[in-house]
């Protein structure tokens, strides 16, 4: 009996030391999946003018229509008359950068262009996993795609928030969508139900839009998930 008590005290003591080894190993292994990639590829990351076009096609049933692209892209730039090459070049990058995972953007002629569901699901994925590498979620909080822009734009805002700039970040790849106000005011209300018992504000600057403190800022970036 006795010996028999003395090898389960070693193997409780070997446990032990497992576990506090445990959060060292963690992190070890999340240094070693930031550096090889989580696919066993380069990071995955799109500019923001990439991220436009792959929003609208992951959103968009059926085709997404040149136009459609060239509104997105060209939205802020008045009169700005659109280049066809440059379009051909954007997804010639984005299916380089897609190439890897086996996802494909397909061309229709005198169209647009298309992603069946399959490789829509994998690129959501992917990007998911990538906007956790890129500290876009936290630690707690769960938000829609567009509540988590929502929050990202007060956190990169200095100063105020206007409703104007929401709206375009929101909804641009929308053609022809105008939100009523409510809509924003709802969002608005979801997103402070999650982060009012976390201490976090967002407050209402009357007639203008929007802003976070600087110490509810803080106070989210300790949630980013790493």
């Amino acid at each position: 009996m006795r010996k028999s008590s003395g090898v389960n005290k070693n193997l409780i003591a070997e446990q032990r030391d497992q576990l506090d080894q445990a959060p060292a190993t963690i992190l070890q292994l999340k240094q070693l999946l930031r550096t090889q990639g989580r696919y066993g590829h380069d990071e995955f990351t799109l500019t923001p003018t990439q991220r436009k076009v792959v929003d609208i096609l992951l959103q968009t049933d059926g085709i997404s229509t040149k136009e459609r692209l060239y509104e997105a892209l060209y939205a802020s730039k008045q009169g700005h008359a659109p280049d066809p090459k440059i379009l051909r070049e954007i997804i010639r990058l984005i299916r380089k950068r897609l190439k890897p995972y086996a996802i494909e953007i397909i061309f229709v002629a005198g169209k647009g262009y298309t992603m069946s569901d399959a490789d829509k699901s994998k690129l959501n994925t992917l990007i998911f996993k990538s906007e956790i590498e890129h500290d876009n979620l936290y630690r707690g909080v769960i938000l829609t795609r567009n509540q988590r822009k929502f929050v990202n734009v007060l956190m990169a805002q200095n100063g105020v928030c206007t409703r104007e700039h929401l709206y375009y970040v929101l909804y641009a790849i929308k053609k022809n969508y105008k939100p009523e106000p409510k809509v924003l005011r709802t969002m608005l209300w979801v997103i402070r139900k999650q982060l009012a018992p976390l201490g976090i504000e967002i407050k209402t600057v009357f007639g203008t839009g929007y802003i976070m403190p600087p110490e509810s800022k803080a106070k989210l970036i300790e949630l980013i998930i790493r």
